[in-house]
């Protein structure tokens, strides 16, 4: 209930709303009514103003209720756009390591034909060994496309060429020649890892040695304990 007379400390307590029923007079504060019957019973007036402060206090109650359900509903909405973005970009994720893997596996299935091509190519004029160290260098003139094996020049670009006109430019290279089988460098037969060869080593550049080395490091080394590369 209202007083009508309050003092500095309890106007402080009061809510803003409370606080403007009140004027300061003096050092106390009081009720600010017009006409207010001097000596009689105010009872049914601070009644009155009890009433007016109760409904604005139930009105103050309500609004926040709304306000705090606004609130709420606000943080819902922004969770739910939160999932949702959460949920868009874990399947945009998958969806990146599905084609990574599906890129991977396609290479691994091109890897494997080309390789295929070159090995077949490779026993059809070399044996054992030489023809798994000449199907290296073959490997490098292949490239799958469109499904299919084409061959390329030395600098990867395609041509025209067949697998089996590949096969007869490697069969007449010079440079194949101690890897061919029936050819002069290996006496008509596959060549010997364990005698010396019947022709000079063979000259490599740096760049084919290396290469060689890198990608069949096995294949280098038994050809250099065979002579049929020079180390220089």
């Amino acid at each position: 209930m209202l007083k009508y007379q309050i003092t500095s400390e309890e106007f402080a307590q009061l809510e803003e709303s409370q606080q403007g029923f009140y004027t300061q007079s003096g050092e106390v504060y009081q009720l600010a009514v017009e006409g207010l019957p001097q000596g009689e019973d105010v009872t049914g007036l601070k009644a009155q103003l009890d009433t007016l402060l109760t409904e604005k206090k139930a009105e103050q109650a309500k609004r926040r209720q709304a306000e705090e359900e606004k609130a709420r509903e606000e943080a819902e909405r922004l969770a739910a756009e939160g999932n949702y973005k959460q949920l868009f970009e874990s399947s945009q994720s998958a969806t990146a390591e599905w084609q990574q893997k599906y890129q991977a596996l396609q290479q691994q299935v091109e890897q494997s034909s080309i390789n295929q091509t070159a090995i077949k190519l490779a026993t059809d004029i070399a044996d054992g060994a030489n023809a798994e160290i000449l199907s290296e260098f073959v490997t490098r003139r292949l490239k799958l496309v469109d499904g299919q094996v084409r061959v390329t020049d030395a600098s990867g670009n395609l041509t025209v060429s067949t697998v089996d006109q590949l096969k007869q430019e490697f069969t007449n290279d010079p440079r194949w020649s101690a890897l061919i089988r029936g050819s002069q460098a290996n006496g008509g037969g596959a060549a010997n890892f364990r005698g010396s060869p019947t022709k000079e080593p063979k000259q490599m550049t740096a760049e084919e040695r290396a290469e060689f080395a890198q990608r069949d490091p096995q294949g280098y080394q038994r050809a250099l304990a065979s002579g049929q590369f020079s180390k220089y």
